[in-house]
């Protein structure tokens, strides 16, 4: 029996991170994994179970580093509303950008029964940050810097504005007829485009 080795964990993480989420082989086997990784494929059986497991493990790893981003910009009190919605739209995108097949994967498996969201937030937390947010945007709207809304709807708002060109990123390239390049620098234009739409002034 292999003895376990943090680094020869790490490495099959890291590889099956960009072959699912960068790449978009949602698909791909623990062959191909320890291939790409140059290990042994009995090695990913015995860190991982096989290959649904790994997969999992990737994704929860991924979406834990944006729960703790939220968490940390939106139960903050030092931090403006609007630099914490700016920091929170850089954040998606980029996060975006390093995975772009990422949000496809989410859709997919929230529609997959048994799915569950892989987030540390308890129930009280989660109603403490909306209630931030809620707090920090009736400031907003009594200023007339947003129009009146919802917190929920806010949020729903903040997250169609960055998420849906990472969906429809195919689509969009096939209809404007531009390159990869391209349509990075579009993506990356749009942080600051996202705010102008979000806030007046």
């Amino acid at each position: 029996m292999p003895v376990l080795d943090a680094q020869t964990e790490k490495l099959i993480k890291e590889t099956a991170m960009r072959i699912f989420f960068v790449e978009g082989k949602l698909h791909a086997t623990t062959e191909m994994i320890a291939k790409e990784a140059g290990v042994n494929r009995g090695l990913i059986h015995y860190y991982f179970k096989g290959r649904d497991r790994l997969f999992q493990a990737v994704f929860t790893e991924a979406m834990l580093v944006v729960d703790r981003g939220i968490q940390e910009l939106f139960l903050s009190k030092k931090i403006s509303f609007r630099k914490k919605i700016g920091d929170f739209v850089e954040m998606f995108i980029d996060q975006n950008l390093k995975y772009p097949y990422m949000e496809t994967f989410l859709i997919t498996e929230i529609n997959r029964e048994g799915f569950k969201f892989p987030i540390s937030m308890t129930p009280d937390l989660r109603k403490q940050l909306l209630k931030n947010i809620e707090e920090d945007l009736k400031k907003e709207i009594k200023e007339g810097n947003v129009p009146k809304m919802s917190a929920e709807q806010f949020v729903i708002n903040t997250i169609s504005l960055c998420a849906y060109p990472a969906f429809a990123k195919p689509l969009f390239q096939q209809v404007m007829g531009i390159n990869d390049a391209a349509y990075r620098k579009m993506i990356l234009d749009r942080k600051n485009l996202i705010m102008k739409v979000l806030f007046r002034g």
